[in-house]
């Protein structure tokens, strides 16, 4: 590993050592018994690297968003967005996918009992993403829920098998929903669109498995996981727009089933089952199908 990356590692490690050390004394100043955490923070393999607030647009997305400006079905505006363009609502689309991934993982995670790997997905990564689109809310006219995430996250802490920590999750991926449907239909409903969403998650997915990896071998179990949640997003996507993608639906597929097989179960294997080059091949092989 590069000199400047064991660096990087060693940062984020003492801010989260530092951020847990916050979070107790308020909690001694408040007269309450701290509760211990599941899983200590300082641990490198809970440490999500993918963003650590760099949460922005990349050139993967600018230039198929670039693309679309061009597609005659596409139009630029809407009445209740305003002047919101085809690279804000395709940046709307991949956040979201990226907050949804790490939720849907997350919760798989607790479903299995797995609370110490599940935590890390209800937390900052989901936060660093939610302060980058808050200012999309008061442009699109949509309520907050930043305060649904915070109890979210409490409850999986405290009682993540509680069916009150069920209908919680169901709350904030509802509203993650209420967001997405600001997307104007012209975008939603154009196959070019979709494809170029599902591309971008199938492209982070491979971008985090990369970011697991020391060596060849799995050592960061966060990052996989984040991997496995933004493919099973793309899926997910994958298969309620089946209709739309029509032709292009099976040949997504394909490339799909090649990003899945990077996640064979909740417990990473020692080395990846498919390299990081299979996934950002297939990523690439999508986004072409939107041309």
């Amino acid at each position: 590993m590069a000199a400047h990356s064991r660096f990087s590692r060693h940062v984020l490690a003492l801010t989260a050592s530092v951020g847990a050390g916050l979070l107790l004394a308020a909690t001694q100043a408040a007269g309450s018994p701290p509760a211990p955490l599941p899983f200590d923070p300082r641990d490198p393999a809970l440490i999500c690297k993918g963003m650590n607030g760099k949460v922005g647009r990349s050139e993967a997305l600018r230039r198929p968003a670039a693309g679309l400006v061009d597609d005659g079905a596409v139009q630029l505006a809407d009445a209740t967005t305003g002047n919101i363009d085809a690279e804000d609502n395709l940046d709307l689309f991949e956040k979201l996918g990226l907050m949804e991934g790490h939720l849907m993982i997350g919760k798989a995670l607790v479903d299995a009992r797995m609370q110490r790997d599940a935590l890390p997905h209800f937390g900052h990564p989901v936060r660093e993403l939610y302060d980058y689109l808050k200012p999309m809310f008061k442009a699109r006219h949509y309520p907050e829920f930043e305060r649904e995430l915070a109890d979210l996250e409490q409850r999986v802490k405290r009682t993540p098998e509680d069916p009150a920590t069920t209908a919680a999750y169901n709350d904030v991926l509802a509203k993650i929903d209420g967001l997405r449907r600001t997307i104007p239909a012209s975008f939603s409903g154009s196959a070019r669109f979709m494809t170029q969403g599902i591309a971008l998650m199938m492209e982070a997915a491979g971008g985090d498995l990369g970011e697991s990896l020391e060596r060849g071998r799995i050592t960061n179990t966060v990052e996989y996981h984040d991997a496995m949640g933004f493919a099973r997003y793309a899926d997910k996507v994958l298969a309620a727009n089946a209709a739309l993608l029509s032709a292009n639906a099976g040949r997504i597929a394909a490339e799909m089933k090649t990003t899945l097989a990077a996640f064979p179960s909740l417990a990473p294997p020692s080395r990846p089952t498919r390299s990081v080059s299979d996934l950002m091949g297939a990523a690439s092989r999508v986004r072409d199908m939107a041309k």
